[in-house]
């Protein structure tokens, strides 16, 4: 549950970075980029999926404790660097690649002490 949650936020926040890039396109502030943001099908769905992820989010609370609950979050560091590098084609350099493996290898290590 928390790995699809994870992907949820993950593929919400790449989608609602895509949309409000494209809202802020031509300059556009204030009130006119809000209904811009509004308008894009990119920042309604990817708002979507943070809220699915809430939903998820709290649910694993009420299962799993906290100190394993969030660290596995952390995975959406790894979703986002790959969304970002294939899907919208930003320069994710070897320093942003490194530091999501030391992130990943810290999930591992709290994974690994996971005794239920």
């Amino acid at each position: 549950m928390i790995l699809f949650a994870t992907l949820c936020v993950s593929a919400g926040e790449t989608l609602l970075s895509a949309g409000m890039k494209m809202a802020g396109k031509e300059g556009q502030t204030g009130v006119r980029i809000a209904l811009a943001a509004i308008a894009n099908w990119r920042v309604l769905f990817g708002s979507f999926l943070m809220m699915v992820f809430f939903v998820l989010y709290a649910l694993c609370l009420s299962w799993a404790d906290i100190s394993f609950v969030i660290p596995f979050t952390a995975l959406s560091y790894l979703f986002v660097a790959i969304f970002a590098q294939f899907l919208l084609h930003e320069d994710v350099t070897l320093t942003r690649w490194l530091g999501t493996l030391l992130i990943v290898l810290g999930v591992v290590v709290v994974g690994l002490g996971e005794r239920h």
